[in-house]
């Protein structure tokens, strides 16, 4: 490929286009495809025996099987096929001392990621397996997705997720991670926000045996003394196991009674003891040990033996009557309450009340866990420009649900700009004029599920609203300026695709919300396309630098208003000269 060639310099002014210009029919400013698209560009001459050429990013183009370069008469025409990502940037058609150029732009395809490739399964190790893939080649770099590994028992029909990862393309999986012994498939998938892959399904099984865990462990227990001491422990596999006294093994018969059913152990204290006090008490098993510690209180007579005395039942302070769903019995020296159907109004301190003692109940009845129901993608991440309004929002499974927004791991309160909203089964978090710190992740939790958002708010260009057209002589000085939204916004400049850094004679400067591109001493070099651009907003600057003819008239700038699938771009206005 040959470099772009500059317009030749005859130390005279250069003109600009007119009637007479070579190139009747121009590029488009700008040109948007998706990635696989074909990207076409055509240009019309003044005469068909002209010598052109194609250039992109500054280098010629030559025709390839990806490249279609074709000429009928007057109009000349350059196809990309089935372009990617990387296939962004600057088209230059040149013809003669003329040139258009326009800005090719390539935007990811909004389709499913591709399934995973070449897996293997590595199982010379023992209870456990090492997973590898390959991502598919062609897989899109431009959206994000996530490897998903699946298992399930030979026999059953249901898979379960049990890895995922963005970038790993390999997983040791153990016995430790299955919930029973068994043989066990696996299976890799590819997800993205447009859909999932197809499955691909690892060629072998494997053997896993879970080791064993405690799944309900031993409590403190307070008792008073002569009273039983019940003590019990849960594991995930059926094995033998032993119980301590302070170090002392225990064996089953006398104040002890021990038994084990199946993965359930428990343990008896008969008569407890006031020499039982702060003994410790601990299981242990392969691989498995717990303790808790036992308290005993001095025997307190609480009530009098005679069956007659009267007692009374209170709930926070109100004394208690029989009714429907609520029964008093007394039955010899016994007294209770029977509550029929227990709902979360039941809660409360319960208090059995005689003419000398007493003795309270806190009694706390759980309503169902409250779920979220699904949101769309789009809703979970916003994007937002300053000063516009956000609103994040969920549903609930409950009317009477308690919900706390959170935002960055803190907790949120109404202020005058953020608004908490409770609309039967809606919580909604209403953030009236966005700011550079509402951006942040955010958090909607209702006990022990969540909700997460992420907000981003965008830098914006202020000024200039439109795209400029400047014109300037050897050797002036050049100001180009942009004032953003907010002054900690970062911007890069690029002249016809390239980045442009500070020399001795290009100044970048940054003041406030300005951001300005000088260059001191300018020549018909620094003629071109200048974009300053934001990470949510870009503005576009044509300079054209020519020798000075006669008494300087000034700068001349015109605002182009250009119109490109279906929005409105920007339309042509000249100023008349200074």
């Amino acid at each position: 490929m040959h470099k772009f060639p500059e317009v030749e310099q005859n130390r005279g002014r250069l003109k600009r286009p007119t009637s007479s210009c070579t190139i009747v029919r121009k590029l488009p400013r700008k040109l948007e495809v998706l990635e696989g698209e074909n990207a076409a560009f055509y240009v019309e001459v003044e005469n068909d025996d002209m010598e052109v050429h194609w250039f992109k990013d500054g280098l010629q183009l030559l025709e390839t099987h990806q490249t279609i370069l074709k000429s009928f008469g007057k109009t000349h025409i350059l196809v990309f096929v089935n372009v990617a990502y990387h296939d962004s940037g600057v088209v230059t058609f040149v013809a003669g001392r003329s040139k258009t150029s326009s800005r090719l732009k390539v935007k990811g395809k909004h389709c499913p990621p591709i399934c995973p490739l070449g897996v293997k399964m590595d199982v010379d190790r023992p209870n456990s397996a090492l997973l590898t893939w390959v991502p598919a080649p062609n897989s899109q770099t431009t959206t994000r997705s996530i490897f998903v590994l699946e298992r399930k028992e030979v026999g059953s029909q249901e898979w379960q997720k049990c890895f995922t990862s963005e970038t790993a393309t390999s997983a040791e999986v153990t016995g430790d991670s299955v919930p029973c012994e068994g043989n066990y498939r696996f299976r890799v998938s590819s997800i993205n926000k447009y859909g999932r892959s197809g499955h691909v399904e690892f060629p072998k099984v494997v053997h896993l045996v879970p080791g064993p865990k405690i799944l309900c462990r031993l409590q403190d227990c307070e008792t008073f003394e002569g009273e039983d001491v019940h003590l019990s422990i849960e594991l995930s596999a059926p094995m033998l196991g032993n119980w301590f006294l302070n170090s002392l093994q225990l064996q089953h018969g006398g104040r002890y009674s021990i038994q084990h059913n199946k993965t359930k152990h428990s343990l008896v204290i008969h008569e407890a003891q006031k020499a039982d006090d702060t003994a410790e008490i601990t299981f242990i098993a392969n691989g498995v040990r717990d303790s808790a510690v036992l308290k005993v209180k001095p025997a307190v007579v609480k009530f009098t033996p005679l069956s007659e005395s009267d007692i009374s039942w209170l709930k926070d302070g109100k004394e208690l009557q029989a009714t429907e769903g609520l029964n008093i019995q007394s039955e010899g020296n016994m007294r209770r309450i029977v509550i029929l159907s227990a709902d979360e109004s039941h809660s409360g301190v319960y208090t059995c009340e005689t003419s000398e003692d007493s003795i309270k109940f806190n009694v706390d009845v759980a309503g169902p866990p409250v779920e979220f129901s699904p949101v769309p993608e789009e809703e979970l991440h916003k994007s937002s420009m300053e000063l516009d309004p956000v609103v994040l929002f969920c549903h609930v499974s409950r009317d009477d649900a308690e919900v706390v927004w959170y935002k960055d791991g803190c907790g949120i309160q109404p202020t005058d700009n953020i608004t908490l909203q409770a609309e039967g089964t809606m919580r909604r978090l209403i953030i009236r004029s966005a700011e550079t710190a509402d951006a942040g992740s955010y958090t909607c939790q209702a006990g022990n599920n969540s909700m997460e958002f992420t907000v981003n708010i965008k830098v914006m260009i202020v000024e200039p609203k439109n795209d400029v057209v400047m014109e300037s002589f050897i050797p002036d000085e050049i100001n180009l300026q942009c004032e953003l939204s907010r002054s900690s916004g970062k911007v890069q400049w690029f002249k016809n695709g390239q980045q442009v850094y500070e020399t001795d004679n290009i100044q970048l400067l940054s003041e406030g919300p300005y951001r300005k591109l000088t260059i001191l001493s300018s020549s018909e070099e620094d003629s071109g396309e200048y974009v300053c651009e934001t990470n949510g907003d870009s503005v576009f600057f044509q300079l054209i630098i020519t020798e000075q003819m006669g008494k300087p008239s000034g700068i001349r700038m015109a605002i182009v208003l250009r119109e490109m699938k279906g929005s409105v771009r920007r339309k042509k206005v000249l100023f008349a000269p200074w």
